[in-house]
């Protein structure tokens, strides 16, 4: 059994106890219940992963001891969603589902067809930082996917433009997505379009900078589940699902 995750903004080395308070150790001890003596994972969210037995506990906080510290390499393809606004809970979900398939970034666009709308605050950003930092610890992840800025359309294309394989789900496309060869190092990009789906005016944007149409085969399926699932297929190609040998 994986042991429960925590994130840490301590130095992590070996021997040496930290405090673990805040929001991390109200989850840790409140609603988890981590007692005096059992074992607990802390990472940095940078790769960095440390074993602890936690050597005492406080109404909420706990302090734990360092036994062991493993570096996680960075991944050699890095994976960035393009996941457009959605309204209700369906940006939740696909948040939680590409954070537990292994996304690296997730780029929140605002499509023309998109019905949810962020304001000028940042509430919006904070929310899916949130969303991405709990389903981080539940998938047991020690690098945490960042989260960019808000995008328009021309910045999804300047971004398309710049990775090593750039696509587009879209249901109109006659290129299957399980066609398609991964690179072994570089990015790859992936957008999704909202419920009202993809523009024309997008779609031609997106494929003059460079940009793949594909779909994944019969079924239509939602925005909060499309680039969950297109990542798992490419994923499957690649070392990133391997299991080390340690294991």
């Amino acid at each position: 059994m994986t042991l429960p995750v925590f994130i840490s903004s301590a130095n992590l080395q070996p021997q040496q106890t930290v405090v673990l308070d805040g929001d991390e150790g109200h989850h840790a001890v409140t609603v988890r219940r981590i007692r005096l003596g059992e074992k607990i994972e802390l990472t940095d969210g940078s790769g960095l992963r440390a074993i602890c037995e936690v050597v005492a506990v406080g109404k909420k906080s706990l302090e734990a001891k360092i036994e062991s510290v493993h570096t996680e390499a960075k991944p050699e393809v890095t994976f960035t969603v393009v996941q457009a606004l959605a309204k209700g809970d369906r940006s939740d979900l696909a948040l939680e589902i590409l954070t537990e398939v292994g996304v690296d970034e997730i780029t929140p666009w605002s499509a023309a067809h998109s019905i949810a709308k962020w304001d000028a605050t940042d509430k919006g950003l904070l929310k899916w930082q949130r969303i991405v930092r709990e389903a981080s610890k539940q998938a047991r992840r020690a690098w945490l996917p960042q989260i960019s800025t808000l995008h328009s359309t021309a910045q999804v294309a300047e971004l398309l433009a710049s990775a090593d394989l750039a696509l587009v789900l879209h249901e109109s496309a006659g290129d299957s997505i399980s066609e398609l060869k991964v690179p072994a190092t570089g990015s790859v990009v992936i957008v999704v379009g909202p419920e009202g789906g993809i523009s024309p005016e997008e779609l031609t944007a997106f494929a003059g900078a460079g940009a793949r149409i594909v779909r994944m085969g019969t079924p239509v399926m939602r925005t909060s589940t499309a680039g969950g699932v297109a990542l798992g297929v490419l994923m499957s190609t690649t070392k990133r699902w391997e299991i080390p040998a340690s294991q």
